[in-house]
């Protein structure tokens, strides 16, 4: 699970923040759309150069986004497809804007850009609060790798309201985002329990069949075995079961998730798992050992 904090243009931010925009196209002057580790369903932070701490000069964070896709066109046809999305009122003002930061003064070609969904923002949270150092002459954008880091910085960011936003539903966006970045963490850390491609399959069809009658389910982030449905402060993890699973093995993914879920969120979630056969005997065995 990838996050990044991003250094912003704060009259972009400022724009979607007023319209209360929960997407954006987080365009970038790079054409290249290959990131490394990093991708579909990974966060992006918002460094801001005009929230900077009065004493230490270090940028703030204000708000986040998670990425539905990346993508790279030409000026006009980002405009096209986005409009007041890209962050500005006229494409006469995103071209000045793209202009300003290039280094050769030039307009490229070609920008990329993420396109996020979820955007949340809340006052400024600085990354030092949460444990991590960070140069104050960051240009472009820095890995956050540490989970832990990422925790506090959502702790912090739910009580730093903003005044343009509920603060009641922001608390709830903020919440869903830390449970779902928790959750993703902790599969890539245990990863699935079938590997073999035929596994693969036949698990993704009777999944998929499962959520065409139960409401809010999807795959958890790279898996195609597990999925997850939210709730504020809860989640319902649903595996894959059939006659030839192994139930020790079910069971132990059970104690993994809880074991990882009870790490980066200590006691601020509850976990209810289930299989798709709804199989009362297993799903009693992964719930009772917890």
């Amino acid at each position: 699970m990838s996050a990044i904090a991003y250094v912003t243009d704060s009259k972009m931010l400022e724009l979607h923040r007023l319209n209360n925009h929960k997407t954006m196209n987080f365009w970038r002057l790079s054409s290249n759309i290959s990131f490394s580790d990093f991708g579909k369903d990974d966060l992006v932070f918002f460094l801001s150069k005009d929230k900077e701490h009065r004493k230490k000069k270090e940028k703030g964070i204000v708000g986040f986004g998670r990425v539905v896709s990346i993508s790279a066109a030409s000026i006009r046809s980002m405009w096209d497809r986005y409009g007041i999305y890209n962050g500005y009122r006229s494409l006469s003002e995103f071209k000045e804007a793209i202009y300003k930061v290039s280094k050769d003064k030039r307009l490229p070609g070609k920008i990329s850009a993420f396109y996020l969904k979820d955007v949340t923002f809340f006052q400024p949270v600085y990354l030092s609060e949460c444990g991590m150092k960070i140069s104050n002459n960051v240009e472009s954008y820095i890995y956050l790798k540490d989970e832990e880091v990422v925790m506090k910085l959502f702790d912090l960011a739910k009580d730093s309201s903003d005044l343009w936003s509920d603060l009641s539903d922001n608390r709830k966006a903020i919440e869903s985002e830390k449970l779902l970045y928790a959750l993703f963490a902790a599969h890539e850390s245990i990863g699935d329990i079938t590997d073999s491609e035929k596994g693969y399959r036949k698990a993704k069809k009777e999944l998929k069949a499962f959520m065409e009658n139960e409401d809010g389910f999807e795959f958890v982030r790279a898996s195609q075995n597990e999925l997850y449905r939210l709730g504020r402060q809860s989640v319902d993890l649903v595996f894959y079961h059939d006659k030839n699973t192994d139930e020790r093995l079910i069971i132990g993914q059970a104690q993994l998730y809880k074991y990882y879920l009870g790490k980066y969120l200590g006691k601020d979630a509850a976990i209810r798992f289930l299989t798709q056969d709804k199989d009362e005997t297993i799903e009693y065995l992964m719930n009772a050992l917890l």
